[in-house]
């Protein structure tokens, strides 16, 4: 068993200390700002890149591949799975110039420049390795999604049109796969988790906790009004905990965003058809 020196645990303290700050003040400027949800997400580059650069003084690869020595390069192959990645954002491109939301507009160049990163990362890690490491969450976010989401559509009568369903759902998890490599997936799991739980240290369920709890609450200025707020902040937190653990697992085993990224996209993309 690994014994933490003195000061091997205080320098975990003050990374732990140094993530929650980094999400509180994400927080803080969502409630200070006049800015809606795309707004809100795109403040998180700024603060990653800095995050990531002056205060864990780490490359910016490193938030999409962990392991220090994997240089950021396409193969062709590569190339071809960016530019297919590329395609859908780039339809969003075209609705956002033609209503002229900036904030769409910036969402949308945040998903066409993630799929370089997001095509990196899948070819690294390989198909095989991320849908095991991706499978977890899906396991525990696809039942949760049918029991929240799901289970209120069909009670309400509402006339469901499976394929529909199917192609909405599959059109948002496209956009979501690439733009989690530039936004909120990166933050959490390539950033933050990467920044609490280093690799070989001990009490990895209870980092894993922190950034899953940390990451519900940072929904809370962008969730809608109508409830308490302490309400919305538990199921924010319940919801996030029991997906994020596995997505911030996935991380740490693979060293790549990938499958958490993976994750997250089917998992918003199925949420999104429900809602529609």
């Amino acid at each position: 068993m690994t014994v933490q020196t003195p000061t091997q645990t205080t320098r975990r303290g003050r990374r732990l200390a140094e993530g929650t700050g980094f999400v509180a003040v994400w927080i803080a400027l969502g409630y200070l700002l006049p800015i809606d949800t795309d707004a809100y997400l795109l403040l998180g580059i700024p603060l990653a890149v800095a995050f990531q650069l002056l205060v864990r003084r780490r490359p910016l690869r490193e938030v999409w591949m962990r392991d220090g020595d994997r240089r950021f390069r396409l193969d062709r192959a590569g190339l071809a799975l960016a530019v297919l990645l590329v395609v859908t954002p780039v339809l969003l491109m075209v609705d956002a110039v033609a209503s002229g939301t900036w904030t769409m507009i910036a969402w949308a160049v945040a998903a066409i420049a993630g799929a370089f990163p997001a095509a990196w990362a899948l070819r690294s890690t390989g198909p095989v390795a991320t849908l095991r490491a991706a499978l977890p969450t899906l396991l525990v976010g696809i039942p949760l999604l049918a029991l929240i989401g799901g289970v209120p559509l069909f009670l309400s009568g509402r006339p469901i049109d499976p394929l529909a369903m199917l192609g909405h759902a599959a059109y948002w998890a496209l956009l979501y796969l690439p733009v989690g490599f530039i936004l909120e997936e990166v933050a959490f799991r390539g950033v933050l988790d990467a920044h609490v739980q280093r690799p070989g240290e001990r009490r990895g369920p209870g980092t894993a906790l922190l950034v899953s709890v940390l990451w519900g609450l940072w929904h809370l200025p962008v969730s809608p009004p109508g409830q308490p707020i302490w309400l919305t902040a538990i199921s924010l937190v319940v919801v996030s905990v029991l997906i994020g653990i596995p997505m911030s697992y996935a991380w740490r085993r693979t060293g790549s965003l990938a499958p958490s990224s993976l994750a997250h996209a089917v998992y918003n993309g199925i949420r999104n058809a429900l809602q529609a």
